[in-house]
């Protein structure tokens, strides 16, 4: 009995979980292998340089420069957000009195 209900499981999961490995997993994949190539798009033999592009980004002080400002708004966006949203709240809230 409960292996036809683990078939039944399956079959309704077997095609978002292809679907999900095919537009999320495998562009996750694909950018990974090019992370360690030197390929720009034009050629059809990428070279392999290994960590050589991530020692070149972490030695590049406009990255850096562009993590501080993503810190920078990692933390202030939801926290404007918030207040903008509690502030809204309370102006609906007043307002029947």
């Amino acid at each position: 009995m409960n292996y036809g209900r683990m078939r039944f499981v399956t079959g309704f999961l077997a095609i978002p979980v292809a679907l999900y490995v095919i537009y999320v997993i495998a562009p996750y994949a694909q950018a990974f292998y090019i992370a360690f190539t030197d390929w720009r798009g034009v050629n059809a033999n990428p070279r392999l340089v290994g960590l050589e592009n991530f020692q070149r980004l972490f030695d590049d002080n406009v990255f850096w420069k562009a993590v501080g400002h993503n810190l920078i708004l990692l933390i202030l966006m939801p926290l404007l957000t918030i207040g903008i949203a509690l502030f809204f709240a309370f102006l609906l809230n007043a307002g029947g009195r």
